[in-house]
């Protein structure tokens, strides 16, 4: 399923210079010709030529920052900007003229000829009793600042103006300076003949410009970027399977002339343009019902359109749209696209002001970049699902948003509502429901990176070997596009109910119920084991996912991208003098933890994991889910293990198998709720120099609750322990098998989870986590050497 981009034109693909120059034009000749207002009193008004000089006047008349303000504030359309400039230097002229000198120009009809003759007039009459010119700009720049407007975005705020002129002027005033007003429509055909200039104004509209000799800014338009770049950029969102749009204030044939002379037209699909003419055939249907709704920007109209051509109907709000992204330089691109349900990326090469950016990015667009060249590498970010796992718990919304992206665009899968659901248990992995067709479905993915296996996921195996799982409906293994979709399951997840007797809080079942269920769950796994059991090559083994959660994390870049070259603050040494060790001296350390003196440094460890642990290994191995902590399992009538999530599920070595949920599920509270743990958590670390080198010494109060030593005890004993057994009777046995285990359960705490990550991890749990896998690595299950003995 392709994705439709739909970018604006001015500030994203072209330059806005041009109509700039055209808009500061339009209101010279409005101020200085003796056709307008002329303000001066000057005899006639020639037309300027010349690009260069075009540029100085208009930007003298009307400046950059004015303009760039009015796009912050969301309103789109170059026409509106010309217009909202014109309006507000006309309101302001006629606040310079007295009650008495007003009076001849009601009502206030400043697009007729009549009219304009009069103020000419009063304006002359004034020059001749106070020999000044009316004050064209005040220190305060356009009123948006005023009460009136608080608060108003878009074309709402040229709406307001019909009631800041009565309040301005003490006169009821209505449709005067409203949008689509007469007035409107008279600064457009002027500004019109600035921007297209005689010839092409005469062609299009059928008769000649009301004053000759302008040249057209339009042909004075220069590429925003350099157009092979752009181009480049445009390809390569199309070799990645995208199609583009435009929803753009320019009508068809102003957005076609600069396109065709970059040779960029191509790269964008009629059917997906959407213009102005599109946006007033539109608004004059409505005012035919009565309705006077502005389908401009920050209307969702355009972007609407450009996805389907029917038009922003209810039934058309109401419809599940396929996932889309808009790409704007502005505030009306950014909220019209987020109404139309779009992804948003705002471009910051059209926002060219302080206030500009500021209000650009007030409007919280999705993504930012400096402009449209880096786009296919942020998409190509955004669409991992590392990144949509990162965003889960700080932008829930966003990060469904992408999953639907996700969705269409890797499994073809047009879906509606996507509600991801945050666990504390979702360190390296996601879930979550969506809806398609009235059906609710259940969805979970493993991320790994700097992964080195990518067969996943085998829940038929494990169902043929007789695990209680949850069927997928469908599965995905590629590398980088691993998913797993089920029916909704409705049972309750074993880490809730966990949680809920660990803390106290209500259960809806009892600690007994729970500690029966794993004892069940070990009974029968042990029997899988048995039944399952074979010898496995070396080669065959080395090709075992579970390898992925310990030897592959040891040395495929997750421990170097943790932990190397950084450095870890001692905690309660705050202040400016904090001390610190790097995690190369740390390596190094002696440890003492409570009292006790660990013989192994970490460094030792790690360097012994990577021997012992090493994949390619002859061994008696098994049929294994690899991840069965209790986040992987429902509790299904109160009774049984229900599976789900089989990541790392495949033919691996039993003592592997036990190792993640008899961590995890036992001694890692810390990990998913690091800021409860540091509340309640006494830890001291103290960094010691001697002459046999460094030691830390720790001491900590931290404890597995009750619940988990009691699953801890059933573990052992039912599971665990016969084990061991077995395979010492099948001699299959390692004689290195408490040095294996130790060094598996290190990997645990040391790299599932990034421990220096300091704005999800505090200093003392940092630390408790390192003092566990170093313990665990030492130690392993010794401390527990009784309930794996018989008799115990």
């Amino acid at each position: 399923m392709k994705t439709l981009i739909v970018f604006d034109l001015d500030g994203v693909i072209t330059s806005e210079e041009a109509y700039w120059d055209a808009a500061g034009l339009t209101l010279h000749e409005l101020l200085y010709s003796p056709r307008y207002w002329n303000v001066t009193g000057q005899g006639d008004y020639a037309p300027v030529t010349d690009p260069e000089e075009s540029r100085r006047l208009s930007r003298a008349t009307l400046p950059e920052e004015e303009i760039l303000l009015y796009k912050a504030l969301a309103i789109n359309s170059n026409w509106d900007t010309c217009y909202a400039a014109v309006c507000w230097r006309l309101i302001a002229l006629l606040g310079q003229l007295s009650p008495a000198d007003r009076e001849p120009l009601l009502p206030l009809q400043p697009w007729e000829e009549v009219w304009l003759a009069r103020l000419r007039q009063a304006l002359t009459a004034r020059r001749a009793a106070s020999d000044q010119e009316p004050v064209l700009l005040t220190a305060s720049g356009p009123p948006f600042a005023e009460t009136l407007f608080a608060g108003v975005m878009g074309l709402d705020l040229l709406n307001r103006y019909d009631a800041y002129a009565s309040a301005r002027l003490g006169l009821p005033i209505e449709g005067v300076f409203s949008r689509l007003s007469p007035f409107w429509d008279f600064c457009r055909s002027l500004f019109q003949e600035w921007y297209l200039g005689e010839a092409l104004y005469s062609r299009t509209y059928g008769h000649p410009p009301a004053q000759t000799g302008k040249p057209g800014c339009i042909h004075f338009e220069r590429p925003l970027l350099p157009p092979e770049a752009l181009r480049e950029t445009l390809d390569s969102l199309r070799r990645s399977g995208y199609e583009l749009g435009l929803a753009t204030g320019r009508v068809y044939q102003e957005a076609a002339l600069p396109l065709q002379a970059y040779d960029l037209l191509s790269c964008f699909e009629a059917e997906h343009i959407c213009t102005y003419d599109a946006v007033e055939m539109a608004e004059a249907g409505l005012r035919r019902q009565g309705d006077t709704t502005l389908l401009s920007k920050p209307h969702p109209f355009q972007f609407l359109y450009a996805l389907d051509h029917r038009g922003p109907t209810a039934e058309e709000l109401a419809r599940s749209k396929p996932p889309f992204i808009v790409v704007g330089d502005s505030s009306g691109d950014m909220l019209g696209g987020r109404a139309a349900g779009a992804l948003t990326v705002a471009t910051l090469s059209g926002a060219r002001s302080e206030e500009a950016r500021r209000r650009l990015l007030a409007c919280e667009p999705d993504f930012v970049i400096e402009d449209v060249r880096q786009l296919p590498a942020l998409l190509a970010k955004v669409e991992r699902l590392e990144t949509i796992q990162h965003l889960q718990f700080e932008a829930r919304d966003k990060a469904e948003r992408l999953l639907r992206l996700w969705f269409a665009r890797q499994l073809d899968l047009l879906t509606g509502q996507v509600t991801l659901t945050p666990r504390p248990v979702s360190l390296n992995s996601f879930n979550g429901t969506y809806e398609q067709d009235g059906e609710r479905y259940f969805f979970k993915t493993h991320v790994e990176e700097q992964s080195a296996l990518s067969e996943y996921y085998h829940a038929e195996l494990l169902h043929e070997a007789g695990y209680n799982m949850v069927l997928p409906l469908r599965v995905v293994r590629q590398e980088g596009r691993q998913m797993v979709i089920y029916p909704l399951v409705r049972w309750p997840v074993m880490f809730d109910l966990m949680r809920a007797v660990e803390t106290g809080a209500p259960s809806p079942v009892p600690a007994q119920t729970l500690v029966a269920a794993e004892r069940r769950a070990c009974e029968r796994l042990l029997e899988i084991y048995r039944a399952t059991g074979r010898l496995s090559s070396a080669d065959e083994h080395a090709t075992a996912p579970v390898h992925q959660l310990f030897w592959h994390r040891l040395t495929g870049g997750r421990l170097s991208s943790f932990y190397r070259g950084q450095a870890i603050p001692l905690p309660g040494s705050g202040g400016s003098d904090q001390e610190e060790i790097r995690f190369e001296d740390l390596l190094r350390c002696r440890w003492v933890v409570n009292g006790e003196a660990l013989s192994r440094t970490l460094g030792e460890l790690l360097e012994e994991a990577q021997n012992r642990l090493h994949p390619r290994q002859a061994a008696l191995t098994v049929i294994g889910h690899g991840d069965a902590h209790f986040g992987n399992v429902f509790l299904e009538d109160e009774r049984d293990y229900l599976y789900f999530d089989p990541a790392f599920a495949g033919r691996h070595a039993a003592l592997l198998d036990v190792v993640k949920p008899l961590y995890h599920n036992v001694f890692a509270s810390w990990m998913y709720f690091p800021r409860e743990t540091a509340q309640a958590l006494t830890l001291s670390v103290a960094l010691r120099r001697g002459r046999d080198g460094e030691r830390l010494e720790v001491t900590h109060t931290y404890q597995p609750a009750p619940i988990r030593q009691a699953i801890l005890t059933t573990k052992l004993r039912t599971l665990l322990r016969p084990l061991l057994t077995w395979l010492r009777d099948e001699g299959a046995l390692p004689a290195d098998w408490e040095r294996r285990l130790a060094l598996a359960l290190l990997c645990c705490p040391l790299l599932t989870i990034n421990l220096l990550d300091r704005g999800r991890i505090p200093a003392t749990v940092c630390w408790l986590g390192l003092t566990q896998a170093v313990t665990l690595g030492n130690l392993g299950l010794l401390p527990w050497h009784e309930l794996l003995v018989d008799g115990g």
